[in-house]
């Protein structure tokens, strides 16, 4: 069946009138359609890859979504509650409709100082308004990456890996990279304050129109924890991709400037006690993306296309200055 058949299938059950599907847009795990009505309005349709425990980020997404939605924020929700479990060849997708939201991404060289600003501010506003949604169920971001942690770990312990990276890309990683990583995330279990993320606040899931956001997408990765984790996890983007911006101006504008002065809630790091001493867990936990970052890079691509591959260097040599590999 293709798409288009597949589509009027969906729709069809959804038992909503349309006169135009635009072209797919693929994403990571989803292909996402917009439809517009015979009354004029655009929706989009997203289709969902196959892949373990889909279901429950659709619902985990949708339950965290409608949420901010209610308090106001711009943000993409369902428009219809509805999941559909779909029978497509061998495999079975969910597909699910949402609001049409206005507005385009754009590349994180065109980020301005005011982008990180604004940046910053929304990320605390979409904090202060998911502190009153209880857990009731849903993943916590601390296991998630405990898991993610360990796999990286093996990764890097794997002989042919460390000759490989030191031959073809002249780095030396030790698997020992991941050891304080690995008692952070142990110890975040108990760490105060703790509600809903985001956990992908990231340039693809930002819509600008007019040099104001009007748009945040994809809560599929939605978790459980402390605001730090999602702080950290959008600074990791920022440090490596705003490369006309200094370290200095990247935390300035979106921390101080951003999320304290512009959002409703205030930044405050932690320090905790740990076996090695006492770790900022700020700093540890933008360590940790950077290199989770690195690993993906090293697992999915050959290693001699990586020179030319601009976010790979970035990453690496955030990491090296940083001190965490060399």
């Amino acid at each position: 069946m293709g798409h288009s058949a597949l589509t009027d299938r969906i729709l069809g059950a959804y038992n909503l009138p349309y006169s135009q599907v635009l072209p797919v847009q693929k994403g990571y795990r989803n292909e996402t359609y917009g439809v517009r009505l015979t009354n004029g309005r655009l929706v989009n349709l997203i289709l969902y890859k196959s892949e373990a425990g889909i279901l429950a980020k659709i619902r985990t997404a949708h339950r965290v979504s409608e949420h901010l939605a209610r308090q106001g924020l711009l943000v993409r929700h369902p428009y219809d509650t509805r999941v559909m479990k779909i029978q497509a060849g061998k495999h079975i997708k969910y597909a699910a409709l949402y609001n049409y939201l206005p507005g385009k991404t754009i590349p994180w060289e065109a980020y301005t100082q005011e982008h990180i600003k604004l940046l910053g501010g929304e990320l605390s506003n979409l904090h202060a308004a998911l502190q009153n949604l209880p857990r009731e169920d849903g993943p916590s971001v601390s296991d998630e990456y405990l898991v993610l942690c360990q796999k990286m770990q093996r990764y890097f312990s794997e002989p042919g890996v460390s000759k490989a990276l030191q031959t073809k890309l002249g780095l030396t990683i030790s698997p020992q990279v991941c050891d304080p990583l690995l008692q952070l995330l142990r110890l975040a279990h108990g760490l105060p304050n703790q509600q809903w993320l985001h956990m992908d606040f990231v340039r693809g899931n930002v819509l600008f129109a007019q040099r104001q956001i009007s748009g945040i997408l994809d809560f599929e990765k939605a978790s459980w924890g402390h605001p730090l984790f999602d702080v950290a996890r959008t600074l990791a983007f920022l440090l490596v991709d705003c490369k006309y911006k200094t370290a200095d101006q990247v935390r300035k504008y979106f921390l101080q400037s951003g999320y304290n002065k512009r959002g409703q809630t205030i930044f405050k790091n932690i320090k905790l006690k740990t076996d090695a001493g006492t770790v900022n867990v700020l700093e540890t936990l933008i360590n940790l993306f950077l290199c989770y970052d690195l690993y993906k890079f090293l697992r999915h691509n050959p290693y001699e296309s990586l020179s030319q591959n601009e976010h790979f260097i970035r990453t690496k040599d955030c990491l090296i200055e940083r001190k965490v590999i060399c």
